[in-house]
C-alpha cells in the first residue's frame, strides 16, 4: 500500500513542479467541487466536468499564446 501511496505523490509532486497552473486549477475545482458536494448539490459530477474542461480550454489558449511568442 505505501508503495502506491508513494507513486501518487511523485505523481502529484510531478505535476506540481511540470505545470504548477494546471495542478492548482485542477485542485481548486476539486475543493469547489467537494463543497458543492457538502451543500448536498446534485451537480456535483457536471460541475466537475464543466471546471475541467474550462480549466484545459484555458490552459490550451494559454500555451498556444506562449507558442506564438517563442515563434515571432
Amino acid at each position: 500500500m505505501s508503495s502506491a501511496l508513494r507513486a501518487v505523490w511523485e505523481t502529484l509532486v510531478g505535476l506540481v513542479v511540470e505545470d504548477s497552473q494546471l495542478a492548482l486549477g485542477i485542485v481548486a475545482a476539486l475543493i469547489v467541487v467537494w463543497l458543492a458536494a457538502q451543500a448536498n448539490v446534485d451537480v456535483s459530477g457536471w460541475l466537475l466536468l464543466v471546471l475541467l474542461l474550462a480549466l484545459l480550454v484555458v490552459n490550451l489558449l494559454l500555451t498556444a499564446r506562449h507558442a506564438k511568442r517563442r515563434i515571432s
